[in-house]
């Protein structure tokens, strides 16, 4: 006998969402789920944006790499209604700081990105608007950790973070040593 129902079931996770960087013809809005940002220092290898281990034994570092601060906050699209990952840089974060300062969280807050040079590298302006929480019905935050673990193919530590013992630098949620599947250069190279 069907099971009838009038809206799908509950995701058993939320790993579908996906990363949405500001676009640079028309302007990115939506509205933060996130309480607070999640940042984590980064690398471009390959095309893609990789976190970085931040230890000696770093092999884009080592390879020389440069890294670059990306923070990632849950929103609602606006245009879509969809639940997905905003990227943005170190220097794209002030109005969201200046935001979680005045109102003590991000969650409901409104913002508006674009790039005014319309280049799909060009300077990114972000704009945050206050709404009234009475009138929003949000879906609860997904748990941005744990989604950027499974993106970056990295293992998820549901105890939370932990400090490194030699320098006490905070880590994003990974395990030292843990054999994960991050792109090792000496795995992917090409064999002449």
């Amino acid at each position: 006998m069907p099971r009838w129902s009038n809206e799908p079931p509950a995701a058993d996770n939320d790993y579908a969402l996906r990363i949405v960087r500001t676009p640079p013809d028309k302007p990115l809005v939506g509205i933060v789920t996130s309480a607070e940002i999640v940042g984590t220092p980064t690398h471009y290898v390959h095309n893609r944006t990789l976190p970085c281990e931040a230890t000696q034994e770093c092999p884009f570092c080592q390879e020389g790499h440069s890294t670059r601060w990306h923070g990632y906050l849950a929103c609602l699209l606006v245009q879509s209604l969809e639940h997905a990952l905003f990227e943005f840089t170190k220097t794209m974060a002030q109005p969201f700081i200046t935001y979680q300062a005045i109102y003590q969280t991000l969650r409901g807050c409104t913002f508006q990105a674009n790039r005014p040079s319309k280049r799909p590298n060009g300077r990114v302006l972000i704009k945050c608007k206050h709404v009234d929480g009475a009138d929003l019905r949000l879906p609860e935050p997904p748990d941005v950790k744990r989604i950027l673990c499974h993106i970056w193919n990295v293992q998820h530590n549901p105890r939370g973070d932990w400090r490194d013992p030699s320098d006490g630098t905070r880590r994003l949620n990974t395990d030292a040593g843990n054999g994960d599947g991050r792109y090792r250069p000496e795995i992917h190279t090409e064999k002449s």
